[in-house]
């Protein structure tokens, strides 16, 4: 063998390397279908992708519920508090949900439709909205969010979402249904997956919290 096909040889689409060349092809589509569900693929949006990824691996790992579907989502900041945090806030078919993961932290605020009582826009500078959810008990402020399509979109699918679960009849009456049995354990679980839902905001699961526990 000459010189030459020594060299070629070592080229050779072997099966294994053929494998690998298709595990990094999936990969990255994989990659490109994310970031156009959660951030976009504009040259702007598409630059945060990596960014956002660890908080869209923390919502689709151990926050989405079974069944439940993405249908808009865009990177926001949460002021709550002192705190400001990026992440990113997601329309799916049975809730709103903020989530963030940088570094440790990690945390999201879920939203029921049901239960929130409207969505506003002010001007948050140039070529930016702040949005805000009303619910009974929390107004929720979000920032440094693009003015663009996908902005009304998100408002779309959000405000629909909202009006189909109040004309929905087959929406459970969770909340009243709390368990009065004499299993604390039980009734702490049932109200933290209520929360987890967002049937019940924060506030509340503290307040049914505190009253199982006497």
């Amino acid at each position: 063998m000459s010189f030459f096909k020594k060299i070629m040889g070592t080229f050779e689409n072997t099966p294994e390397r053929q494998a690998v060349i298709d595990a990094k092809e999936r990969t990255k589509q994989e990659d490109i279908q994310q970031r156009e569900k959660y951030v976009g693929t504009s040259l702007y949006r598409g630059m945060k992708y990596t960014f956002y990824k660890p908080a869209i691996d923390y919502f689709e790992n151990t926050v989405q519920l079974a069944n439940e579907i993405v249908l808009s989502s865009l990177p926001a900041e949460y002021d709550f508090g002192n705190l400001e945090k990026k992440g990113l806030l997601i329309a799916t078919n049975m809730r709103v949900v903020f989530v963030t993961k940088i570094g440790n932290l990690q945390l999201y605020t879920p939203f029921n439709y049901k239960y929130m009582e409207g969505v506003l826009l002010a001007s948050d500078g140039i070529a930016q909205k702040e949005l805000t959810i009303l619910t009974p008990a929390l107004r929720a402020t979000f920032d440094d969010i693009l003015n663009d399509d996908r902005l009304n979109k998100f408002i779309d699918v959000v405000q629909k979402q909202m009006q189909d679960s109040k004309d929905n009849p087959r929406m459970t009456n969770d909340k009243k249904k709390l368990s009065t049995s004499a299993d604390p354990y039980s009734d702490l679980e049932k109200i933290a997956n209520l929360r987890d839902k967002g049937i019940l905001t924060e506030e509340e699961f503290l307040e049914e919290k505190k009253k199982i526990l006497g």
